[in-house]
């Protein structure tokens, strides 16, 4: 009778156990459940994260800078309803520049300094440094690229979709013509664009005979109406426009006609073509902003636009852009060729509409947007930009950024680099002196008025009043326009700097004269800044084009041509 009971006793406490257990595993799962879906809450409240680059934009080639020769009322929306960055740093060409974009890291730390790839040169940034794609991907961001990539291909490992994208649509190279979507290298011509994907390189002639900018526009909008709001977006759109093309019509606009009437005031028709494609870029601004407050996306994004460099205004492939008043063009380490147009738009920004004149430099976006992102700027590893994510999101009277290197270029013995108003430069020709194509000014009759109507009534305007209920006022943009011009006192006479030169960019902003006897402290300063970077400096290695990777070898395409490990 005692052993009776003895069992029911433990068979109760079994039971007991038994229910324990299961609602103990019960609770675990939905800690765990609550805890991935608290998780996935966190991921789609990261922003949103748009970055559309220009491709040879001069500074004079954006209407909320003073010109008003070319209207851009849907990029001037966007510079006056977020942070329009006055002192925004690039490097001088295309490579290095889109290097330290997705790098953060000067391109002489891994030898992508110098002369842009050639179609057919194998070189890339190294396999070992990671992009910031990669960086978003892991953060949980959808990856998409439209456009140009230009920083190596010459294996599958090299490409956009390897490399950190999900998709990409466009050109490895460094340019195509607008509609045939070639270019020539070596005397081989082929054709350059791609529709890839993590499974499949696949050459692509679907929008053959179409414009480019079309095209990507085109791309980044679906891109868009395809994605799913509750996951973040990363969408890269790198444009050809406003690049000149390698065909014997090298300024190739979408309708000449139009171009003509709209344009008729520019009396040199170089610059009138030029004016032409900016046109269709701005329109290309409008409608991808347009498509993000259509998705719902737009409340939720940051919005970055930039040019990667200076305008090529003469010689090798000329657009006949203008980078007024500032010296120099792309290839120099003039203002010129280094100091791009930029600003930022998000309604993140606590205290929009105003003009930075902080220091920036284009590796500054990797840890800035990763931040935004909720990223730990301190995984990036070893890197040059700097977090400015705070000074955007928020007005600060002192910024993060005191110096930086503008470049160091051994083949050519070029090297310039900055300590807070003072720029050092070294080892460039007088050549570039001054200032080449047409400038219309507030002053000129000969061209139309800034209108402040078109720039409230743009679609990108009309889109961020939809978003946030409103928008930067008629008073507010004349004063931004003012804030962000650059002037310079005159231009009668500038100092070779074949040598070296010291300038004050804060009075003197268009190099015009060299002040290096009055202030040997500071050559001194800037010499060593600039001997501390040597130690980093990998040699640059390729310039060769390899016979292997020629179009006819692919079906007349341009194509990763070395075997690669997948």
């Amino acid at each position: 009778m005692h052993t009776k009971k003895i069992s029911k006793a433990l068979k109760m406490i079994a039971a007991t156990v038994v229910i324990f257990v299961v609602a103990l595993c019960i609770t675990i799962a939905a800690t765990r459940a609550n805890s991935n879906n608290e998780k996935w809450r966190k991921i789609t409240r990261k922003p949103h994260i748009i970055v559309m680059i220009a491709d040879d934009m001069g500074w004079n080639d954006v209407s909320f800078h003073g010109s008003n020769q070319i209207p851009t009322p849907n990029i001037d929306a966007l510079a006056y309803n977020g942070v329009i960055l006055k002192n925004h740093y690039v490097l001088p060409v295309c490579t290095p520049s889109r290097t330290a974009f997705f790098t953060g890291r000067y391109p002489i730390r891994d030898g992508m300094y110098g002369y842009p790839l050639k179609a057919g040169e194998d070189r890339s940034i190294p396999l070992n440094v990671t992009l910031m794609p990669e960086h978003l991907h892991r953060l949980g961001y959808a990856t998409h690229m439209v456009g140009k990539w230009h920083v190596g291909y010459s294996d599958d490992n090299k490409t956009p979709v390897r490399r950190g994208f999900q998709t990409f649509y466009g050109y490895y190279n460094g340019y195509i013509t607008y509609f045939n979507h070639t270019i020539t290298q070596d005397n081989q011509t082929g054709f350059d664009m791609h529709r890839d994907n993590q499974n499949e390189l696949k050459p692509d002639m679907s929008n053959k005979n179409k414009y480019a900018t079309d095209i990507f526009t085109d791309e980044a909008v679906k891109i868009i109406d395809k994605h799913d709001d509750d996951q973040p977006l990363y969408l890269q759109i790198s444009h050809l426009a406003p690049h000149s093309s390698d065909g014997l019509e090298t300024l190739e606009t979408r309708d000449l006609a139009e171009v003509n009437e709209t344009f008729a005031y520019i009396q040199e028709i170089h610059r009138r073509k030029y004016a032409g494609m900016v046109s269709a870029l701005d329109e290309s601004v409008g409608r991808v902003v347009a498509a993000l407050s259509k998705n719902n996306l737009l409340k939720n994004s940051i919005i970055l636009f930039m040019s990667d460099n200076g305008a090529q205004t003469f010689g090798l492939l000329e657009n006949y852009g203008s980078n007024y008043p500032l010296r120099g063009l792309k290839f120099t380490l003039y203002e010129g060729g280094v100091h791009g147009v930029a600003c930022v738009y998000s309604p993140l920004i606590k205290h929009k509409a105003r003009v930075v004149n902080d220091l920036f430099h284009i590796t500054d976006w990797l840890p800035t947007l990763y931040s935004a992102a909720g990223g730990n700027v301190n995984e990036l590893g070893v890197i040059d930009g700097i977090n400015q994510w705070s000074n955007i999101k928020k007005e600060k009277i002192i910024g993060q950024r005191k110096s930086l290197l503008v470049n160091i270029n051994p083949e050519e013995n070029l090297e310039s680099a900055i300590i807070g108003q003072y720029k050092i430069l070294k080892g460039s020709s007088a050549l570039y002196d001054g200032y080449f194509g047409d400038n219309v000014n507030d002053n000129d009759p000969s061209g139309p008025g800034y209108n402040v109507e078109d720039v409230i009534a743009s679609p990108t305007s009309q889109s961020i009043a939809d978003t946030t209920g409103n928008a930067t006022t008629y008073k507010e943009i004349l004063q931004l326009r003012e804030q962000s011009k650059i002037i310079c006192k005159s231009f009668s006479k500038f100092s070779n700097c074949s040598v070296r030169c010291l300038f004050n960019l804060y009075n003197d902003p268009c190099e015009t004269t060299d002040i290096s006897d009055k202030h040997p402290e500071m050559v001194e300063k800037l010499e060593y800044y600039i001997n501390e970077y040597r130690d980093v400096l990998v040699n640059q290695k390729g310039g060769t084009v390899d016979i292997n990777s020629y179009p006819r070898n692919f079906n007349g395409f341009w194509m990763p041509w070395l075997n690669s490990v997948k």
